[in-house]
């Protein structure tokens, strides 16, 4: 069975996003355009970079529409865990989260994420709570949350690593995206990431998706885990969250402070290390 993905649908992309975004992640802070090189903040309602169907399946908004074989799609967020996978240990003011990177499904961004734990940059790092989405957002360098790191050789930016193979269901840490313009279809991304804690599927998103003729396999998946699907194509899934999920909520629901929902009472990521999961299972098991 096959998904025709086609980029003139723009209905898809209209009622989706403007229903949605509004009822997830409130990115009205976030930057969503690029001037001369620094990342401004822009407030306004986000309208156009979520997601449609047609953007997804051909690779980060490209213009040729190319049909999916649905049985080829295999979420990779939901294989069991090897030994020797690389993963991350979130450690916040209120608890650790681990997660799974994939780095062969996203490695520039994998690397960048890589590279800025390794540099220290998350030490210490603010976190920005959505207690509507059960969703947590970090890795900006100021206290709008509206601009990010580069830590790259050549000073350019991340574009987009999408593939139908992994999804914003629950659990999901994905970059945010940003364009180089407001006429630009291209997106790019910084230190900044957001991690989806449990978010129940809804009727209507569910509605919407098949309506949209989403595959079916997606929309099974989404019953079945939730989360916030509507935001893939647009931003990188980099990894997914085995442990922790309950931090994620609790960090979610926490009082924030300001007009930028920062958490209040000093709560931050105190530091993000490197390992892989078998390291990480017999670090458990020893201390049980």
């Amino acid at each position: 069975m096959y998904a025709y993905v086609l980029i003139a649908i723009i209905k898809t992309t209209h009622n989706i996003i403007s229903v949605y975004s509004r009822k997830s992640l409130d990115f009205t802070w976030y930057n969503a355009e690029r001037n001369t090189g620094d990342r401004s903040l822009k407030k306004t309602k986000i309208v156009s970079c979520i997601l449609a169907i047609a953007f997804l399946f051909t690779g980060c908004m490209s213009s040729d529409a190319q049909p999916i074989n649905e049985e080829d799609i295999h979420f990779v967020q939901f294989d069991e865990i090897a030994d020797d996978a690389e993963v991350a240990v979130i450690h916040t003011s209120v608890g650790t989260i681990r997660m799974v990177l994939f780095p062969e499904e996203a490695p520039n961004t994998v690397a960048h994420f890589r590279r800025l734990v390794k540099d220290g940059f998350y030490t210490n790092q603010r976190i920005f709570g959505q207690s509507e989405s059960n969703t947590i957002i970090t890795g900006a360098t100021d206290e709008t949350g509206g601009t990010g790191k580069l830590l790259t050789d050549d000073g350019e930016a991340i574009e987009c690593e999408t593939t139908p193979n992994l999804w914003h269901f629950s659990g999901a840490v994905s970059v945010l995206g940003y364009q180089e313009n407001r006429f630009s279809q291209e997106y790019y991304s910084d230190s900044r990431f957001f991690i989806i804690g449990n978010v129940d599927a809804t009727t209507d998103l569910v509605n919407e998706m098949e309506e949209y003729d989403y595959p079916l396999k997606v929309i099974n998946a989404y019953k079945e885990h939730g989360g916030l699907p509507q935001f893939t194509g647009a931003y990188t899934v980099f990894a997914q969250v085995y442990d922790g999920l309950d931090i994620v909520d609790t960090l979610s629901q926490m009082p924030t402070t300001g007009d930028y929902k920062e958490l209040a009472d000093g709560v931050v990521i105190e530091s993000i290390e490197l390992s892989t999961y078998g390291e990480e299972a017999a670090k458990e098991n020893n201390k049980a």
